[in-house]
């Protein structure tokens, strides 16, 4: 089925059959919709859009998004409210690690 209203969008979620049509959803519209998608899928939980700020913010870190990126994408003002989406894969930690040399290494000696 065709929508000609939010063909032309920037939008995700674009109002398709509510007014304004092709106007971004509101705030509350998209929870609407997370929570009736969250029952129809039979979910333990319902999906907040929170939820989905909170998953998008930890991914781009753990592909090694700076706080900086991170910040201009939640449209943060300062990169402390960014701060509590950041949750480090364990494995990312680890190679981190690994990329500091020794100070064996750093003197010229073996690892």
């Amino acid at each position: 089925m065709a929508h000609p209203h939010g063909t032309g969008s920037d939008f995700v979620l674009v109002n398709l059959f509510a007014e304004p049509l092709g106007a971004p959803m509101s705030p509350d519209g998209i929870t609407e919709l997370l929570q009736r998608l969250s029952k129809r899928a039979r979910l333990s939980r319902v999906v907040a859009p929170h939820m989905l700020r909170h998953g998008m913010a930890s991914n781009v870190a753990d592909v090694g998004g700076t706080l900086d990126e991170i910040a201009a994408l939640l449209d943060h003002a300062r990169f402390s409210s960014s701060e509590p989406y950041l949750h480090p894969d364990p494995g990312r930690l680890r190679q981190t690690v690994d990329r500091v040399p020794s100070p064996r290494e750093l003197a010229g000696g073996p690892r």
